[in-house]
């Protein structure tokens, strides 16, 4: 016969690794995600207090959902890949948004002549397609993160588009359903002039490491580098990735791809970015780091820094003076609602400057870039409750007006600040 009290004593134990199992848990792991990475209880300032700055929405061009920027510093034209804010509701992969049949049929690259004289609405270009068949003809793009590589001896523009096509059953033809199977996502190429309307597609890459694209950087005129935020397309490793890791950096030499980044543990990488010394710049939206890179001789990241800035983070960008402008998100569970409802929920959003400097103490002999010699100086340029700045995405700095231009993923308008005069 069992004795009861050697039942209860043997319960009570349990119980009381249980609690103990969960404290620990709330420390170390929920504890971070719920006020670090989410923003819940984090106080976020108001642009006012940011006073050498007046910034203004721009929501009467369609302008909408413009995740990603990037400045021609030569002329001032600012490219943006932007959908409908609606329609990213139902069709943003990397936020899990998988209903292929509301996706966006109307996503478009945008070019902004952000020097030119009189309204801005006069300076505004979308770009039409040639030599692109997109789904069964219909040359739709869904857009998210890009890239743009620009001739050094021309006005020639090559382009890299993440494009997050729905899937389709190779045999048959018939669409399968996203969540399930997940995005069938690729990586376009397109080329252009600085200032025209039009770019031409020049190749479609395909590879099994397009997994959960994400962000893209050409490193040369022939390989680029993105991440995978994600560990899978879909399914539960997936949803541990917040709490486990998840999703790498991969390397590709045309259609050759690799994973460069084995061994290293990401927690959402996002929009890395390519610096002008040839560092990889890669962020990640859950621990609030970005970690540097140099791309070794076969091709592999080895880290060289970290930089820890304690916000979420999205896209990267570099401006003419090498500095880096990342767009935080100060309270993620905001951006997050806003997801669901873009037109109801204006999330608050923070950009900041991360800039190099040489570590002090350390000589001026020593040459190479690749090394701990560096050091970075993380600075908050401006923060917004959300009422100002669109639930930012990206953040690009112009240094020769001092502008800087904001998007998000799912905001219906972008914002441009520049410095009071």
């Amino acid at each position: 016969m069992v004795n009861p009290r050697w039942v209860l004593k043997l319960i009570s134990k349990a119980a009381i690794v249980g609690v103990v199992f969960i404290a620990v848990l709330y420390q170390f792991v929920f504890k971070s995600i719920i006020f670090d990475a989410l923003g819940y209880g984090r106080k976020v300032q108001s642009i006012k207090d940011f006073n050498n700055l007046q910034c203004e929405k721009i929501d009467e061009l369609g302008l909408e959902g413009c995740e990603d920027m990037w400045l021609h510093e030569k002329t001032g034209y600012l490219y943006m890949a932007c959908s409908d804010s609606q329609s990213r509701v139902d069709w943003l992969p990397a936020v899990g948004h998988l209903n292929a049949t509301g996706r966006g049929l109307t996503d478009r690259i945008a070019v902004l002549d952000t020097r030119g004289p009189g309204r801005l609405a006069s300076h505004i270009k979308w770009l039409s397609i040639e030599n692109f068949s997109g789904i069964n003809g219909d040359g739709t793009l869904n857009l998210h993160g890009f890239d743009i590589r620009a001739d050094k001896h021309t006005d020639i523009l090559r382009i890299l588009l993440i494009n997050h096509r729905p899937p389709f059953d190779p045999v048959t033809g018939a669409p399968l359903d996203a969540s399930k199977v997940g995005a069938n996502s690729t990586i376009e190429q397109f080329q252009t002039k600085a200032g025209t309307d039009k770019m031409r597609h020049v190749r479609t890459f395909v590879n099994e490491h397009i997994q959960t694209p994400n962000r893209v950087a050409w490193m040369s005129e022939d390989t680029f580098v993105f991440t995978n935020s994600h560990s899978a397309k879909v399914g539960f490793r997936q949803t541990l990735d917040p709490f486990i890791g998840g999703g790498n950096v991969a390397y590709c030499h045309r259609n050759r791809c690799k994973i460069a980044s084995s061994g290293i543990n990401f927690k959402f990488p996002n929009g890395l970015v390519r610096g002008h010394e040839g560092l990889i710049y890669v962020p990640t939206t859950i621990d609030g780091s970005i970690s540097v890179f140099t791309l070794t001789a076969d091709h592999n990241l080895q880290q060289v820094n970290k930089i820890e800035t304690g916000f979420p983070l999205d896209n990267l960008s570099v401006d003419k003076n090498g500095d880096i402008f990342a767009a935080a998100i100060p309270q993620v569970y905001k951006w997050q609602q806003s997801s669901k409802k873009p037109f109801d929920v204006n999330p608050p959003s923070a950009v900041l400057k991360i800039k190099r400097v040489k570590k002090t103490g350390q000589g001026s002999g020593r040459k190479s870039l690749f090394s701990h010699d560096l050091d970075y100086v993380v600075e908050k340029v401006m923060e917004d409750d959300g009422s100002v700045l669109p639930g930012s995405t990206i953040a690009v700095h112009d240094v020769e007006t001092g502008r800087y231009f904001l998007g998000g993923a799912m905001s219906p308008f972008i914002t441009i600040c520049e410095p009071k005069k």
